[in-house]
């Protein structure tokens, strides 16, 4: 057998083989789940509206997303639902209607013929909403009847509430997804002043600390949830594209 028999002997050999192990690959990636054991597991349970008294908590989304399958009920005028059905294994609880905040409710784990409850809040998006113009953040350094733990920051607003809630960092790039402190930006319309300010207190700085911040528009009422997946405080109502720029100011000393 000549030098170029041999060589295309074996391109056809290895064409082959590669063929076969791309077909074997192709039909083991196309195989389905096997079918859980039981398929009788029930998530039920109650959603209400935060300090809503105007509208009846019906028609809230539930969907419940798990490894074989996805089912979704609607609460009824008293807010409670119930989702029969479900196989075994580990779900992700979604929890949505117009006009509030999507919550999720992580790792409700179902063996057997498990009965779950679940209970949650929703709470009033602020959609629409702009923030003010910020100017100046201000410390004790500057106002004396400020404390060392308090900053308040100017604003261009010169009436009504500010739904903001503030994030801060000694990392420059902070936001919604990279902080070390969070709070409610409380808006306050003091003597003397002709604009609302914002005040946020009990700041965990130390002293002489550089400390930057980012402030969003979020329902104040809303205290967050801790989204397992991310590891972080989470908040709803947070809206990700209306938010200040990033802010500084030198923790003073006591």
């Amino acid at each position: 057998m000549n030098p170029m028999s041999i060589l295309l002997f074996f391109r056809n050999r290895l064409c082959l083989l590669t063929g076969i192990a791309l077909w074997a690959l192709t039909c083991s990636c196309s195989e389905d789940f096997p079918e859980p054991l039981f398929t009788n597991s029930v998530i039920y349970g109650n959603i209400d509206f935060y300090y809503s008294y105007d509208e009846t908590p019906e028609n809230i989304t539930v969907t419940a997303l798990g490894p074989y399958q996805e089912e979704t009920a609607l609460t009824n005028s008293a807010g409670d639902f119930q989702i029969n059905g479900l196989g075994n294994g580990t779900y992700k609880l979604e929890i949505s209607k117009e006009g509030y905040g999507t919550k999720y409710q992580y790792g409700i784990q179902l063996f057997g013929s498990d009965t779950v409850r679940v209970r949650d809040e929703l709470y009033k998006s602020m959609t629409g909403l702009k923030l003010p113009t910020l100017y100046e953040i201000h410390t004790q350094d500057t106002y004396s009847w400020l404390s060392e733990k308090k900053i308040v920051i100017t604003t261009s607003r010169s009436q009504g509430e500010i739904p903001a809630r503030v994030f801060m960092s000694e990392d420059n790039d902070v936001s919604y997804k990279n902080f070390q402190w969070t709070s409610q930006a409380r808006s306050v319309k003091r003597n003397g002043f002709d604009k609302i300010l914002l005040f946020i207190d009990n700041i965990p700085f130390e002293s002489g600390k550089k400390v930057f911040l980012r402030l969003y528009i979020c329902n104040p009422d809303e205290y967050g949830y801790f989204n397992k997946n991310t590891g972080m405080l989470t908040f709803s109502t947070l809206e990700k594209d209306e938010h200040s720029s990033v802010m500084s100011f030198t923790m003073p000393s006591p």
